[in-house]
């Protein structure tokens, strides 16, 4: 039975909004660029500093000036999209967003390969978040936490650097803010756990895509 009820507090709330998946490609980016800087080489690091504002402007600006719309217009009763069906057109647009932003860095900006496999991945989890909330409230948190760790574990493979600094940072993160959903009881178990199976998932499914077809 879906949980319906929820509860929060001071940190749980601070948690769940700073780890929020719209921030999450904008994160990943910023921490490529200054960890992991052999992953840009030859690539001038004004360059790689307005490619973090690119990703930071279409996921985050975008998706979220969306949100608000949508609940000034009253076509969704709150911002933190409660309902599997107030969920549908963020998530929509979300996906457009999304398919943009790897679509430049693939075709205009020729981004490497792992950061092209990360972009593509983050468009692919919102697809199979859509899929699933037709059917249920599936944890969009955990989905994209999920997705990092998939990824980092990818990089780990790819002897990207600071690679395991990465995996762990991942990890814990994945795990606290797994923790802090269903503490706040935003999500059933099933919910936490099918989320990071998403996000895992399409990672890879993302890389395999981009290595063997797209490069």
């Amino acid at each position: 039975m879906q949980e319906n009820s929820s509860k929060s507090g001071f940190w749980p709330t601070i948690i769940s909004t700073l780890f929020h998946p719209v921030f999450i490609p904008t994160l990943v980016m910023v921490f490529l660029v200054f960890m992991s800087p052999t992953l840009f080489f030859g690539l001038p690091v004004k360059t790689q500093q307005w490619w973090i504002v690119i990703i930071a402007y279409i996921t985050v600006t975008f998706p979220l000036l969306v949100v608000f719309l949508l609940w000034r217009l009253k076509f969704i009763d709150s911002i933190h999209m409660h309902g599997e069906k107030e969920r549908y057109a963020p998530l929509i647009a979300s996906m457009l967003f999304y398919f943009w932003v790897f679509w430049l860095f693939h075709k205009q900006l020729k981004a490497p390969e792992l950061l092209q496999s990360f972009l593509l991945g983050v468009f692919l989890t919102t697809v199979g978040v859509f899929m699933a909330t037709i059917f249920y409230k599936i944890s969009m948190h955990t989905a994209a936490w999920g997705g990092v760790v998939s990824f980092a574990v990818i990089g780990m493979f790819q002897s990207l650097q600071h690679g395991l600094i990465f995996l762990c940072l991942a990890l814990f993160i994945a795990g606290v803010v797994g923790s802090t959903r269903l503490y706040m009881k935003a999500h059933t178990p099933f919910q936490i756990y099918s989320g990071y199976a998403v996000g895992i998932l399409m990672q890879l499914l993302s890389f395999i895509v981009v290595h063997k077809f797209l490069m």
